[in-house]
């Protein structure tokens, strides 16, 4: 009782002590992550709103409480995909390029969250019953109040593709840019997931609780339109949450200018592979979401159980993840987000196979979806902590953070599944839920009472197996992911080593920055050179009480060991790779661009650079030296060939072929900063309407201004692609050189960065 007691109370003080500031080695502050799961709870009321009503093969809402066939919601999945592909281009372009100090995605929580929770309303509430009955007659087969309804629903659909998926991918990418540390935020989406699973929790015992108290089923629609809004009052309440005390750490220079053109972020994430791994699993598991339907199909058609009991067995099932989201970091922590993910994803397909024991039973069900929820909630913590590696990764590969285009190029997945979601609908159809089945909705040929005999009972032992195949295929991809957790904090530690040289060249520097990385390339240079412990598990496996202890806990330090070399090895490959014969040859290739400006574009001759290819494409590469060398002489090919043909289009003997003024568009950026603080200010002074007025016109200009010139420097670097290059490898290279510089700078900076640590840090208590 008194350990517990000690434990409490040494919890409390961490709390009092890391509440404004974070310990050391991690990012995050207590309040910091406090804001982001408690107003979780917030956000995932607004995507719970968002995903029952986003159209798919396997919505419950809108074929069944709303009436829309299943080859007609097809229909508009089909077309809502399709015409989402330019809207989710839009979307990645804009977290790409959203500067300011809101960040990436904080800037998206409300402008993104009010829309997605008022089409949500609209959705529910639109009166689709009159429609029948004002507009009277039929139309190719069909009353015209079916039309209608199906125009409702596709135009609301379309507007959450684009609000709701914003919304959803500005909080829950929110956690890659809030910590650069992947344990920190493996535990912070556990925390997360344990508080925002409050939401669906709620949502799944309110709603069946609704339905008995109105006297109707969850197929009714009443049900929502009485629930919905008040899940979306909580959650803009609650989302304002995290909008204001959270705040976006990317290991980034300071004066770094994000400009990235749409094509070409596209083509460095294309590149990706890590991506096409996460992306590919999730296309492949498209049949997996059907067994989500199973427990509902149960209870609804089948008439196992009340309403009210069903409510009450989520909130069961629910419990199951609370246990696996506390459980997730620990395992992460021992074995690795692979093992972790790839073990809970097959444990997923026993858990489904194991409901055709009894799919009559509804409590058996129950116990299968429960296990498999304990499973899954594995799956909630580690995907979005391996998203985050793979964007750190690719922050590393191209020097930009690109973070909106992965879900651009995602878009890609969401074609092929045009093809695969049909499969679901086609198997419906094959057990007779389709329009025009002879019953009012084509959901109810499946009751037990008024449908056709038995016919629930053969669906879904069917429905079952499809769901265990596609949640195998979701788990094949996974078993070629080899982006581990020491080559995630090998990059990191090279991206602030980058960073730092980058902010000491335009005189940026703080005193934290240089101490961290002072320190991270001195322990680089020594760790190095160490010789790795031998591991044996045998050294300790053989002993017992303290003596066991101490000598697993040796071991363990020696893994660490171990690993702290490798990832010294890769920062010292990082600070010595101008010293390399590919490092001299790029600067010698660079130089040559570099002493040419922009006049080295209008030297590129397009048809030589066919033949250069081939000859680059002809070069050795049977050692790694080799085909690093191979990649980059192709490299400079296709790049030489893109900028002529884009400075032939842009510029040509018409246009000066010059660099935009930097200092301009940092001055539009500035003007629409301190814009932002007068209109608020105005906005408090409601009585100051007119002059808020003119200042949001004064910003809309300023936001066009600044979006011209954006555009000529999108222009401009695609076109002198090639001297871009050069001019920011050299740079890099002339930074890498003054090392000595910034170290001697450090013994004052460290006294200034401890001094300015025990101002920020509570005094400690003073006990009798």
């Amino acid at each position: 009782m008194a350990g517990k007691l000690a434990k409490a109370k040494s919890t409390i003080k961490d709390v009092k002590t890391y509440w404004k500031v974070p310990p050391k080695g991690r990012y995050m502050t207590f309040k910091e992550i406090g804001a982001y799961a408690f107003g979780g709870i917030g956000a995932y009321f607004l995507i719970q709103l968002g995903s029952t009503l986003i159209v798919s093969t396997t919505n419950i809402i809108v074929s069944t409480a709303i009436g829309v066939s299943p080859s007609h919601s097809y229909i508009i999945y089909l077309i809502a995909t399709i015409l989402n592909v330019p809207l989710t281009a839009v979307r990645a372009n804009m977290v790409d390029n959203t500067r300011g100090k809101g960040g990436k995605y904080r800037p998206y929580l409300l402008s993104m969250g009010i829309p997605t929770a008022v089409v949500a309303l609209i959705y529910v509430w639109f009166p689709y019953e009159l429609m029948y009955s004002m507009f009277p007659g039929k139309v190719m087969g069909y009353e015209k109040g079916y039309w209608i309804k199906l125009i409702v629903v596709f135009i609301c659909n379309l507007a959450l593709h684009f609000f709701f998926f914003f919304f959803k991918d500005a909080y829950e990418n929110l956690i890659h840019v809030l910590s650069p540390n992947t344990q920190e935020r493996t535990d912070v989406l556990a925390i997360k997931a344990v508080v925002y699973s409050l939401a669906p929790s709620i949502m799944n015992f309110v709603n069946p609780l609704i339905a008995q108290i109105t006297k109707t089923d969850q197929s009714n629609i009443l049900v929502y339109r009485i629930a919905y809004p008040i899940y979306a009052v909580i959650g803009i309440g609650l989302t304002i949450i995290v909008f204001a005390n959270t705040q976006e750490k990317i290991v980034q220079a300071k004066t770094h200018t994000i400009q990235i053109r749409f094509m070409d972020a596209l083509k460095e994430v294309a590149k990706n592979k890590y991506f096409w791994i996460i992306a590919l699993a999730g296309w492949l598991g498209f049949l997996e979401l059907a067994y989500y339907n199973i427990l509902y199909y149960n209870q609804n058609y089948g008439k196992t159980v009340d309403p009210a009991v069903y409510g009450t067995a989520w909130i069961i099932i629910g419990n199951a993840s609370f246990w696996g989201m506390i459980a997730a970091p620990f395992f992460v922590k021992r074995f690795g987000k692979k093992t972790v993910l790839v073990a809970v994803n097959l444990m997923n397909v026993v858990c489904i196979l194991l409901m055709l024991i009894n799919v009559k039973s509804f409590w058996w069900l129950v116990f299968c979806i429960w296990l498999n929820y304990l499973f899954s909630a594995f799956e909630q913590i580690t995907t979005p902590a391996i998203q985050a590696d793979i964007r750190d990764y690719q922050q590393y590969k191209s020097g930009e953070r690109i973070d909106g285009m992965f879900a651009a190029v995602a878009t890609i997945g969401n074609l092929v599944t045009l093809f695969t979601a049909a499969v679901i609908p086609a198997f419906q159809e094959k057990y007779g839920i389709y329009e025009g089945n002879g019953y009012e909705k084509s959901f109810d040929i499946l009751f037990v009472d008024t449908g056709e005999p038995g016919l629930l009972w053969k669906f879904l032992p069917a429905l079952i197996i499809m769901c265990a195949v596609g949640a195998f295929l979701n788990v094949v991809p996974y078993f070629f992911y080899d982006f581990n957790e020491k080559k995630q904090k090998s990059i990191i530690r090279v991206l602030k080593v980058r960073s730092l040289f980058e902010d000491y060249s335009n005189n940026a520097l703080e005193n934290a920055q240089i101490v961290e990385a002072i320190e991270l390339v001195d322990n680089a240079r020594k760790m190095a050179d160490e010789t790795p412990k031998t591991l044996d598990k045998s050294s300790y496996k053989s002993l017992k009480g303290e003596d066991r202890k101490a000598a697993k806990k040796q071991y363990k330090d020696d893994i660490a060991f171990n690993e702290e070399i490798d990832i010294s090895k890769f920062v010292c490959e990082e600070l010595d790779k101008f010293d390399s014969d590919l490092g001299k040859h790029k600067i010698e290739v660079y130089t040559d661009i570099f002493n040419q400006g922009c006049d080295y574009i209008k030297t590129i001759d397009l048809k030589n650079t066919l033949q250069e290819l081939k000859e680059a494409q002809a070069l050795p590469k049977d050692t790694p030296e080799q085909k690093a060398f191979r990649k980059f002489r192709i490299q400079l090919v296709k790049d030489n060939r893109a900028a002529r043909k884009a400075y032939d289009k842009f510029y040509g003997t018409v246009n000066e072929f010059k660099s935009p003024d930097m200092d301009e568009l940092i001055a539009l950026f500035d003007k629409e900063d301190e814009l932002d603080k007068q209109i608020f200010e105005a906005a408090k002074n409601k009585s100051d309407k007119a002059a808020a007025k003119a200042l949001t016109e004064q910003k809309k200009e300023t936001q066009k201004e600044a979006k011209a010139l954006m555009d000529e420097f999108a222009r401009f670097n695609r076109a002198a692609k090639p001297y871009n290059d050069a001019k920011k490898f050299l740079t890099q290279y002339e930074n890498y050189s003054h090392f000595d510089e910034i170290e001697a700078l450090y013994a004052d900076a460290k006294a200034q960065e401890e001094a300015e640590t025990a101002e920020k840090e509570p005094a400690e208590e003073v006990t009798e």
